[in-house]
């Protein structure tokens, strides 16, 4: 396999394509089964000649044998790689979750193209421009390493991409990473026919999610009260409240939306790494009364041992987790009893791989998952731990994209159609597209 593009001139490309897209065997898979088939065969000749077995049973064993065969050489045929193209979308962020105004996200993809089909990809970067340098990475280093390769072979190409990036920490790389392996995923589920929570590991039908995104420490009083109750009003039994911009009116605000929501509904509260630790102790007793379900990110990730006396002397559960870029990093947070919920985030940690090592993680610790911001993503991956206490339904992405989550009486029911079934629209392309 050779790729079309010279070198020289990867930095300035964005397709990348090869031009000879023969399909190589791997490794003899095919060959050892097929010789396996074969001695089933030979078995079958001497099991005729010893019991004289029906003309119509040795036909109805041929013909199993015969779709077994077709089917193992359908299953180990390699998908190639043909082309893969990288984009960079520039969004406006949703007005009642921004902390000022003309807050943006942009959207980092990778749209993995072999044997007809095609996988998406995306991570994302928040509020300040940098979606430029992830693409530079993949197209400089990620991307031409795809060209050729089996785009069923997800978790390999992952491990060997996170050993050639490892010297860059976890930071940019998993950015880059993650396009490309929830792409990877999303083709490999396509080609299976199945959905991407079936070809993880389904075993939920639908999952529980609650409202945020709409609940900005700038609006006003009135209309927090009024779009938590919007939420309830669409079915969802939770919402996440943002807190830590003003702790003297903090307390007012939350019970404002108890008193409008009642003690039935469940209330989330997330500082967003604003507070120090006397101020996230003080801020969270205060909150008590108003019983809510979890304290999210009350200080800057990366003070564990703040988090960890935190959670020793609040009622409420401390929970956290958007900023890690690693299963890793997560590691001393659930063994040290810092996090009582892990919440990553699929486009930070390096991709759908790595959310699968997390979840494994929350399931032999005993604490819940519950998978920030990314819903339409979430929501498969959040179908296949028994971990799961939340997803969280954030529409932001809903005006750029073609597809839309049912939610029936506070869950969010999985997508059953091939993939993790994300679309964006044309439209979104022609007035966002920065690079």
């Amino acid at each position: 396999m050779i790729c079309t593009i010279a070198p020289p001139l990867l930095s300035h490309c964005t397709d990348f394509s090869i031009t000879n897209t023969a399909r190589p065997t791997p490794h003899g898979t095919v060959d050892r089964h097929m010789r396996s088939t074969s001695h089933s065969l030979y078995r079958l000749e001497e099991h005729r000649s010893a019991t004289r077995h029906s003309k119509s049973t040795e036909q109805r064993f041929r013909h199993v044998i015969g779709r077994q065969k077709r089917a193992m050489q359908k299953e180990f045929s390699a998908v190639i790689i043909e082309r893969v193209e990288t984009w960079v979308l520039r969004v406006p962020f949703i007005r009642t979750s921004a902390d000022f105004d003309g807050a943006h996200h942009e959207l980092i993809g990778a749209t993995v193209h072999a044997d007809g089909v095609s996988g998406l990809g995306y991570s994302f970067i928040t509020d300040h421009a940098g979606g430029v340098a992830v693409k530079a990475l993949l197209d400089e280093l990620l991307v031409p390493r795809l060209i050729g390769r089996d785009a069923t072979k997800a978790e390999q190409i992952w491990f060997e991409f996170e050993a050639l990036t490892h010297r860059m920490g976890t930071g940019i790389n998993r950015f880059a990473m993650a396009s490309i392996d929830i792409a990877l995923w999303d083709l490999r589920a396509k080609v299976n026919g199945r959905s991407l929570a079936a070809e993880i590991g389904q075993i939920h039908e639908s999952v529980p999610a609650y409202g945020s995104g709409k609940a900005g420490n700038r609006l006003s009083l009135s209309e927090l009260v009024e779009l938590s109750e919007g939420y309830i009003s669409e079915g969802f039994t939770a919402v996440k409240l943002r807190v830590g911009e003003n702790l003297r009116n903090d307390p007012d605000r939350v019970s404002a939306v108890r008193r409008a929501l009642g003690d039935d509904v469940g209330i989330m509260i997330d500082a967003n790494e604003r507070l120090s630790y006397s101020e996230a102790l003080s801020l969270g007793r205060r909150l008590e009364e108003f019983d809510p379900l979890w304290f999210e990110e009350p200080m800057p990730y990366m003070h564990r041992e703040a988090h960890v006396r935190l959670a020793q002397h609040l009622a409420i559960p401390v929970v956290g987790g958007e900023h890690h870029c690693s299963a890793e990093g997560f590691v001393d947070y659930v063994t040290s009893g810092a996090f009582s919920v892990l919440q990553p985030n699929v486009c930070m940690v390096g991709g759908i791989t790595e959310m699968v090592r997390i979840m494994k993680l929350a399931e032999l610790h005993g604490v819940g998952f519950a998978p920030h911001l990314m819903t339409d993503l979430n929501v498969h991956l959040a179908a296949t731990t028994n971990s799961t206490i939340y997803v969280e339904y954030f529409p932001w992405m809903e005006p750029y994209t073609e597809n839309r989550l049912t939610i029936d009486e506070g869950r969010a029911l999985v997508p059953e159609g091939p993939g993790h079934g994300i679309q964006f629209t044309s439209a979104a392309f022609e007035q966002y597209r920065v690079a």
